[in-house]
C-alpha cells in the first residue's frame, strides 16, 4: 500500500493535537495501515479542530469514499445524533452549511 502523500505530521502538530487525533510521537507507527482518506481524515480534524474551516474542508472534499466522508464528518464535526441545547444546534446548522458543499457530487 502506498503512502499518503500528505499527512498531518507535515502541519506542525502540538502535543495537544497528537493526543486530540489519537496518535503519537512516533510517524513511522502511524504509517502503518494509513489509506489516503485517512490521511485526509485527520488533516480535516486537525484543521477543524484549529478553526481554519477553510482549509478543512478542501481536504473533506479530497476524501474519495463518500460513506467515510459522511462518517467522519458525522461523529467528528456534527457531533453525532444528540442535541443537548439550542446552543447545539445553532453550532451544528453553521458547521452543516459551510461544510454543505464538500458533499456534492460533480
Amino acid at each position: 500500500m502506498p503512502k499518503p502523500k500528505e499527512t498531518v505530521y507535515d502541519h506542525n502538530l502540538t502535543d495537544e493535537e497528537k493526543k486530540l487525533l489519537g496518535i503519537g510521537d512516533n510517524k513511522e507507527d502511524y504509517l502503518k495501515g494509513l489509506t489516503e482518506d485517512g490521511a485526509l481524515a485527520d488533516l480535516f480534524l486537525l484543521y477543524f479542530h484549529r478553526g481554519d474551516w477553510a482549509k478543512a474542508k478542501e481536504y473533506l472534499k479530497k476524501i474519495k469514499d463518500e460513506s467515510y466522508k459522511h462518517e467522519i464528518f458525522l461523529i467528528y464535526a456534527i457531533g453525532g445524533c444528540v442535541i443537548t441545547s439550542e446552543e447545539e444546534y445553532q453550532r451544528r446548522m453553521k458547521v452543516s452549511e459551510y461544510f454543505w458543499d464538500a458533499f456534492e457530487v460533480d
